[in-house]
């Protein structure tokens, strides 16, 4: 498969677009303080929202959204994402009811 995705990057086209499954993004980095090991950061940082689903199948479908979610956070500089490395820490949601456009 490397070989194939690396020949259709080289030709271009539209070829190449029927591989990718996933988009990078970019998102703005926000000031904010992370505390790690009792250590306080400060720095830009982004954040990652993952939801999870569930998929159930036994004489019947029941498929269930929704089922949790994992909020992690890591400098804006670092490509690396893994809270057990060292890289991100856990977070959590704080939602209010103003709504913030830059």
């Amino acid at each position: 498969m490397r070989e194939t995705l690396t020949r259709l990057q080289k030709e271009g086209g539209d070829a190449l677009a029927a591989y990718i499954l996933m988009q990078r993004i970019f998102p703005k980095a926000s000031p904010a303080y992370l505390v790690r090991g009792g250590i306080c950061h400060e720095g830009l940082v982004i954040s990652e929202l993952g939801i999870y689903g569930a998929y159930l199948r036994y004489d019947f479908l029941k498929n269930k959204h929704n089922c949790g979610y994992l909020m992690r956070t890591k400098v804006s500089s670092s490509d690396e994402g893994g809270v057990a490395a060292g890289f991100a820490v856990l977070d959590s949601l704080y939602l209010t009811d103003k709504v913030i456009c830059n």
